[in-house]
């Protein structure tokens, strides 16, 4: 008897907490299959502990080896999608691949390294350990953008490393101010990053190379050799080694064009509070890449997949009861920012906190072995 087939493009936090949930509910009543990129499961969460720590770019890199548990039918592709049909994804070889429900959750482009591009672990490792011994070696560092990314840089870099002097750029008024921070969160950022010496420079708009469209030259999301920043006042900042952490700079949405008008005008896939999309009731998105919340963190992402692989169940069971819907955080409800491995801020519906409670549940280790428990896979076999 054939079963249905659940296509899930996107391996990070969002598909793989999706396919756990998914493989759990239905067992052997559905052939699930991830469509991937890299080669294993990558830890962005904990991506800067690993620009600052050594051994831990390694374990940032987990095997999808056991994430099916319940169905030998299902499987890892390897690839890229370039286009998504009604029932069909066009990989980057050109083959397709057919499905009957689908769930993209491509997540969204960051520069590296708080998100890396590269594709192998072999690869990622080096990057890490190249910027690693850069930092180390750095008698100063330079950081553009003073967001939860910028902070957190500015806190592994300053903690571990106490005699680089480091310098935060924000062109706001106030850090974390684009993340709804509230008053008491910036209030304890900035009382911490003072602690640790950050030079945090607050109205400051660093602007191009010149003869480039990007702060440093070719677009890249680092340097790691002296260069001089300018910023609109005039100021000259410089340092051996530079981080722009500015954000996210776009969803990773181009594969969806393919299927029409289904994309807002910032480029996320449109959704319904289901995750379905509004014209295609058996295509679902979610994380990063969605408009299921404005909220774009690991957490939320994991609530949504949730929901979706409930939703996608019910769909297969032929469950005659309404779907489920996601509801949306409130804007700055939820915000976690470490500084470094003894500090943080945790801001929640319930009070601001900081440093001890971040501290156990991110600074720490900044999740380092969660997604290995999540995967099922031993963390003492990372190398």
């Amino acid at each position: 008897m054939s079963v249905p087939t659940v296509a899930v493009i996107g391996g990070s936090f969002a598909g793989t907490h999706f396919i756990t949930a998914l493989d759990g509910l239905l067992k052997n009543k559905a052939n699930i299959i991830l469509i991937e990129e890299r080669d294993h499961f990558y830890n962005n969460i904990a991506a800067l502990r690993s620009l600052t720590e050594t051994g831990v770019a390694a374990k940032l890199w987990i095997p999808y080896t056991n994430l099916f548990q319940n169905n030998k039918n299902s499987k890892v592709i390897q690839s890229r999608v370039t286009e998504i049909h009604e029932n069909t994804v066009t990989l980057a070889n050109g083959d397709s691949v057919a499905f009957d429900y689908l769930v993209v959750a491509t997540g969204s482009s960051v520069p590296s390294p708080s998100k890396t591009t590269k594709l192998t672990k072999s690869e990622g490792v080096s990057e890490a350990n190249t910027i690693l011994a850069a930092i180390g070696a750095a008698k100063s560092v330079a950081i553009v953008g003073g967001g939860v990314v910028g902070v957190e840089l500015a806190g592994e870099i300053a903690t571990d490393f106490p005699a680089v002097k480091v310098t935060l750029i924000h062109s706001g008024t106030n850090v974390l101010n684009r993340s709804g921070a509230k008053p008491k969160t910036i209030e304890l950022t900035n009382k911490q990053l003072a602690g640790l010496k950050v030079d945090v420079r607050l109205n400051e708009r660093v602007v191009n190379s010149d003869g480039e469209s990007s702060i440093l030259p070719g677009n890249a999301g680092y340097g790691l050799s002296p260069f001089t920043l300018t910023t609109q006042s005039g100021a000259k900042i410089e340092s051996d080694v530079q981080f722009i952490a500015t954000g996210i700079t776009k969803p990773n949405s181009d594969l969806a064009v393919s299927l029409g008008n289904v994309l807002d005008s910032h480029g996320y896939i449109v959704t319904k509070p289901t995750g379905q999309l509004t014209s295609f009731a058996n295509i679902f998105a979610i994380g990063d890449v969605s408009t299921l919340d404005s909220g774009k963190l690991a957490w939320f992402a994991g609530q949504q997949a949730t929901i979706v692989a409930g939703n996608v169940a019910a769909l297969i069971n032929g469950s005659k009861a309404a779907l489920k819907e996601y509801k949306a955080s409130e804007p700055g409800a939820f915000l976690i920012a470490s500084i470094g491995k003894n500090g943080g801020v945790l801001q929640s519906p319930i009070g601001v906190f900081g440093p001890w409670l971040p501290k156990q549940l991110k600074s720490k280790d900044m999740m380092v072995q969660k997604p290995w428990k999540d995967l099922k896979v031993d963390m003492n076999s990372a190398k």
